[in-house]
């Protein structure tokens, strides 16, 4: 059983999560730690309750999604695992954090060595994660699923009566839509969605009020 621990992190408010099971093995899940302060606080968390990290994972290359993926990477000697659509991300993302007025060194980024691919399923020991492909707010935009615990994280595909943005390079609505309709509302209706940013919600709940893509 994956249990699931979130973290508000920089200025963007962006949703970092940390799964874990009763072996205390953990996965990360876009580390948008900043700071020194806000690492002490993902580093405390995963030293003080004794788990040992096995996966460094990212649902896009958003710049507020991979702040602490250095951090991270260097600590617990971790590789970034993505979908390597995505990979311009990686490669711009010191434009892209100027742009969003985030103080960045280029030469921290940590370019994925792992691609992911569509229904891909990751093992956190005994406990896995289903991958899904669900472009349209950015290349490469990844959700992971867990049928048994019955969640899934979203993401800046899904959040709480909203979708991700559309506006911002290789984002397309029309394949956002296609994601929404075609991988995520085609999950059972009582899935909670963590998302990527704001409270979580359900796919039930998304189906009936989000008034951007109901299930109409």
């Amino acid at each position: 059983m994956l249990k699931v621990k979130s973290f508000e992190f920089n200025s963007l408010s962006e949703n970092t999560y940390i799964l874990y099971n009763e072996s205390k093995l953990c996965a990360i899940v876009d580390a948008g730690n900043y700071s020194s302060k806000e690492d002490e606080i993902l580093f405390a968390y995963i030293d003080e309750n004794q788990l040992t990290p096995m996966l460094l994972l990212n649902t896009h290359g958003h710049i507020d999604h991979v702040l602490g993926n250095a951090s991270l990477a260097k600590r617990y000697d971790l590789a970034l695992a993505a979908h390597l659509d995505g990979m311009v991300y990686y490669e711009k993302v010191w434009m892209y954090a100027g742009a969003f007025g985030v103080d960045y060194d280029r030469s921290s980024t940590v370019f994925p060595t792992i691609g992911l691919s569509d229904n891909q399923v990751l093992k956190i020991g005994d406990d896995s994660l289903k991958v899904l492909l669900t472009p349209g707010h950015a290349l490469g935009s990844v959700c992971f699923y867990d049928e048994l615990d019955g969640f899934v994280l979203t993401g800046d595909t899904l959040f709480w009566r909203s979708i991700g943005r559309t506006d911002l390079p290789g984002g397309n609505y029309s394949d956002l839509e296609k994601s929404l309709r075609d991988k995520l509302y085609k999950l059972p209706n009582d899935t909670v969605c963590y998302p990527g940013h704001g409270p979580e919600t359900t796919i039930g709940d998304e189906k009936r009020c989000n008034p951007f893509i109901g299930d109409r």
